[in-house]
């Protein structure tokens, strides 16, 4: 009897569906494009633009509405970040964290972006910085790149002089003034621009 019932729980396990493979960290996934050739690089930085529905259950509010924005910024960004992926060499992750002063200006200010703590990762090949913010979608990473100019385009249109206060927006006090300037920037907040604009001309580097 116990031999039957061993054979019908060996049966029953067969029968289970095989558990889905864990998602590729982000260091194993872009090792397998660093060092293609450039047609398969492009086609696969193509595929990291997120869609407008990503876009608004990844970025928060004040961000929703810049998706046609961020399309344009990322499409001018890609041959660099295809670019940047033309080599074989290590690739080193580590969590996209405020104030981290090896930041890039965009992936900084792509931290203002995204809500508090959210999973975001960065990249570099061989100790270099690629230029991006990875996100998970489901069992696939997607990236935001060229935000930092969709900001400074938003400041430019309201307040001209004020938007050289983000070439600067990195870490300390003029990335916390930053974050303001493009928060009001986003939402033609111009009274808040303004107060924002005149704080980072003491707080921001000429």
């Amino acid at each position: 009897m116990r031999a039957v019932l061993a054979l019908v729980g060996a049966c029953r396990d067969e029968e289970r569906p095989a558990p889905p493979p864990a998602p590729r960290s982000l260091a194993d996934y872009l090792t397998t494009i660093a060092g293609t050739d450039e047609a398969s690089r492009t086609l696969e930085v193509a595929a990291w633009r997120l869609d407008e529905a990503t876009w608004k259950r990844t970025v928060v509010a004040t961000y929703r509405g810049a998706h046609a924005d961020y399309l344009r910024a990322f499409d001018a960004r890609s041959p660099a970040l295809v670019s940047a992926l033309a080599n074989r060499g290590a690739i080193t992750t580590r969590a996209h964290f405020a104030g981290d002063p090896e930041l890039t200006r965009g992936q900084a200010q792509t931290r203002w972006a995204l809500p508090v703590q959210y999973p975001s990762e960065i990249a570099e090949l061989d100790g270099v910085a690629i230029d991006a913010v990875f996100v998970r979608d489901g069992d696939r990473w997607r990236a935001i790149s060229g935000l930092d100019s969709v900001l400074r385009a938003r400041t430019h249109a309201i307040e001209p002089a004020c938007a050289v206060h983000l070439d600067h927006a990195r870490v300390g006090r003029c990335a916390e003034i930053g974050w303001v300037i493009a928060d009001a920037a986003l939402l033609a907040d111009t009274a808040r621009l303004a107060h924002a604009c005149s704080l980072a001309a003491n707080l921001c580097p000429r």
